[in-house]
């Protein structure tokens, strides 16, 4: 049986390929070697998450929960998350995703997610509270959280708002075709309210 560092290695290939199945294995070999790794319970549930075993995720969790391990914590609450939104409670999700983001408010991937389930339960502005404070977080998440924003404005209404959302996702991505999409018929649609009136 190889050893615990080509275990490892295998695990990242396997990850860097999609291989959840085989990811699966490799995780269970090297917990099974070493079980008191929060950051890799994590990483596991993540997969059994991902590969539907939701039934199999939340122990993985627990167990991770009980190592008490503060580095693990914000990845923890983030999975906690994925799950109830795997199991269709959104309200839960949402929490966890929110407790997730105050450990690590410089990542706007919790907020958007806790977005997503704000939406999901029709709350329309805390989720466009929930998108604007995502959307002051400078990286790679910014333009989608400005897009998932400018489509909350849509939502209610508030074409221009939405607009000028879209023109600032196409200052910083000019080829961004959804965003051009949007913004003319945005434009077409105030044109012809102006041609009505």
């Amino acid at each position: 049986m190889p050893d615990s560092d080509d275990l490892f290695e295998l695990l990242q290939e396997a990850e860097d390929r999609d291989q959840l199945v085989t990811a699966r294995l490799l995780y269970e070999a090297i917990l099974d070697r070493e079980p008191e790794q929060a950051a890799l319970l994590v990483l596991y549930a993540a997969n059994l998450i991902e590969l539907g075993d939701l039934s199999a995720a939340g122990p993985v969790l627990l167990q991770a929960q009980e190592l008490n391990d503060e580095e693990a914590q914000p990845g923890l609450l983030t999975q906690l998350g994925n799950l109830a939104r795997a199991r269709g409670e959104f309200a839960e999700a949402q929490k966890h995703y929110r407790s997730a983001h105050k450990l690590s408010p410089d990542d706007a991937e919790n907020l958007l997610n806790a977005a997503a389930m704000a939406s999901g339960q029709e709350e329309i502005a805390k989720a466009e509270y929930l998108l604007r404070e995502a959307a002051k977080i400078e990286g790679d998440l910014q333009i989608e959280a400005l897009y998932n924003l400018a489509g909350n404005l849509v939502t209610q209404q508030r074409y221009e708002e939405a607009c000028s959302f879209y023109e600032r996702i196409l200052e910083t991505d000019p080829k961004h075709e959804l965003a051009k999409e949007w913004l003319s018929d945005l434009r077409l649609h105030q044109d012809l309210i102006s041609d009505f009136s």
